[in-house]
């Protein structure tokens, strides 16, 4: 009987385990079986699915939901064709299952989430914990009248950054700091006792991780989920727009936006009181850095194709570079999966005979060839190079090392053989006219002509012209590799010395410590037009201009914890009193929660 039991209670969790997919899990999920079983059915039109890496933390539960893949196989056909096709000349059979019982579980996730959403806007309410209840409804109006969303700086979380900077100094990779204990600064911790100090706060926190099982995993996974949403919203940067002062300090000092992907981290990487977690939760954004950019998935929050802003901070410029060189690469792929843009064509020569045309896509309307009289095609040109700071740097030290000529003059030379590889025949005449129509000058009365610069000799124009050869834009050599500089960017990333990752980040956090208190300057000056609270943002402004630098001391960033908080003294006392009520019951109901 008992054997019988057992054999019983096997079958039934043998069963559970090769349950399908878009099965219910619990009550919650009955009514959304239909939707989940629609959405994951069409998982299996789209081969990418089984071809796009999944994440780490995917894998596992992908793993252990294999199990089923028989059944499923059963009733998706366009499943079973995917796998005929795929397996094993593309992927492994293991491959193909984890990708896409990874697929599986994003959607479950989605839809539940979506479902959820949807049930909450319908009642109208969105509750918030029980033990956060006194403080969610004054967070609640903050966070629907702030522009700033949900960031939230505070003179304790810059002064943890700063302190985080300081001990960061101590160490050369950010894999070094996977035992260390919280930041303290220099002072409380130096010579032969400081030494001992922090070697007994690193076995503290090797202890405290093996006895609470890892830490706050559950928390990093949520920090990283969070600040890679794909649903982010797109207005990243509303500096420009709302916060001038803000802006000013930004482009002075070096930062990033407050609401671009840097603000996000800085205010999940304030959550963590450890170096060692926060050395761990930049370990896993990384990884997800690096997903992205083998997945062609652009980095949320920050621009997808534009050029870098020289005037930020260096990480920034190079998760901008990244976006472009993810979005360059993904058009590069579509083009060549899909049909060619060219149509066969010829082109006149000046003697009768006739010549191919390479590389170009449609006729000008109107414009023909002066000596030959075909007609004027635009060339296929490659795209402009995209530089950081450090990639201009290193271009001016290679061109006078070398004496090659710069990216601009390349651009010129390609875009010459690309226009001549079109338009076979053509002359320098035709090419101004498309490429520089202001050089290209036409009087009543008078023959048209090319400007009095293009005409001068040995101009530039002239002798680029003369050494540029037909070639289409496929076969030159690159001006932009966009998968070295990708993996450059990453391995960059991966390499960043701690002190500098942290200088960026504290003066981010400067940044979106200055937008908030500015947003509250403005809010009262709009409520009382004669108040003096704005002098205290320009103050705080050109202080932080003066003082910010590249290897700021540790006097340097306690003057300027304190300077902020000097200015949000000022502030408070330019409130009105019910308003400075408000905020005390607030500070005070999120205590209690902590």
């Amino acid at each position: 009987l008992a054997r019988r039991k057992k054999k019983k209670k096997k079958k039934k969790s043998k069963d559970k385990e090769k349950r399908l997919p878009w099965e219910p899990r619990n009550e919650e999920e009955v009514p959304l079986e239909r939707a989940l079983r629609s959405r994951i059915l069409k998982l299996s039109l789209d081969e990418n699915v089984f071809l796009d890496d999944c994440r780490m933390s995917e894998k596992a539960k992908a793993q252990d939901a294999i199990d089923a893949a028989e059944q499923i196989l059963q009733i998706d056909k366009n499943l079973r064709k995917q796998r005929f096709n795929l397996v094993p000349r593309v992927v492994s059979e293991e491959v193909f299952w984890i990708n896409y019982f990874a697929a599986v579980e994003r959607v479950r996730k989605h839809v539940v989430e979506e479902a959820t959403r949807m049930r909450e806007e319908e009642e109208g309410v969105v509750q918030r914990q029980a033990s956060a209840a006194a403080a969610g409804n004054v967070a609640g109006e903050k966070e629907n009248t702030s522009r700033l969303g949900s960031l939230d700086i505070c003179s304790k979380k810059l002064r943890h950054v700063g302190l985080a900077l300081e001990t960061a100094k101590g160490f050369r990779r950010m894999q070094d700091m996977s035992e260390a204990g919280k930041p303290s600064t220099s002072s409380r911790a130096t010579g032969k006792l400081g030494s001992i100090r922090r070697a007994m706060q690193a076995g503290k926190s090797m202890l405290a991780r093996k006895v609470s099982g890892g830490g706050k995993q559950e928390e990093l996974v949520n920090a990283v989920w969070d600040l890679f949403d794909p649903d982010a919203s797109e207005e990243w940067d509303v500096t420009k727009a709302f916060f001038p002062s803000t802006f000013r300090l930004t482009s002075q000092i070096g930062g990033a936006g407050p609401t671009t992907f840097l603000g996000h981290l800085v205010m999940h990487m304030c959550k963590f009181s450890k170096m060692s977690e926060m050395s761990n939760f930049w370990m896993h954004v990384m990884d997800e850095i690096k997903w992205h950019w083998n997945n062609l998935k652009p980095i949320p929050r920050i621009p997808k194709e534009q050029a870098p802003d020289l005037s930020s901070c260096m990480l920034n410029q190079k998760l901008m570079l990244l976006n472009n060189c993810i979005a360059r690469k993904s058009r590069y792929i579509a083009r060549k999966r899909g049909p060619s843009e060219n149509v066969p064509s010829h082109a006149k020569l000046k003697d009768g005979s006739c010549c191919e045309r390479k590389g170009h896509t449609s006729a000008i309307e109107g414009l023909k060839m002066i000596e030959t009289g075909e007609q004027v095609y635009i060339p296929v040109c490659q795209e402009s190079p995209v530089l950081t700071e450090e990639l201009m740097r290193e271009t001016d030290e290679m061109i006078m090392k070398t004496g090659s000529v710069g990216p601009g003059l390349q651009q010129l030379l390609c875009d010459m053989q690309a226009f001549k590889a079109a338009n076979p025949g053509c002359i320098i005449a035709d090419f101004v006219r498309w490429y520089s129509p202001s050089d290209w000058i036409e009087r009543d009365g008078e023959e048209a002509c090319l400007s009095s610069r293009m005409q001068e000799p040995g101009n530039m124009w002239t002798v680029i012209w003369e050494k540029a050869r037909p070639m289409p834009a496929v076969e030159q050599n690159p001006l932009f590799d966009m998968e070295y500089n990708g993996d450059m960017v990453v391995d960059a990333l991966f390499e960043i010395a701690p002190s500098d990752l942290f200088e960026q980040l504290f003066i981010v956090a400067i940044v979106i410590r200055h937008a908030l208190l500015e947003e509250t300057a403005i809010s009262i000056k709009d409520n009382d037009p004669d108040s003096k609270v704005m002098s205290g943002v320009e103050e705080s402004e050109e202080f932080s201009i003066n003082t910010c630098c590249r290897g700021m001391s540790e006097s340097k960033i306690e003057k300027i914890c304190t300077a902020y908080d000097t200015v949000d003294d000022f502030i408070s006392d330019c409130k009105p009193v019910e308003h400075v009520e408000e905020d005390l019951d607030y500070e005070v109901n999120e205590w209690m929660v902590m």
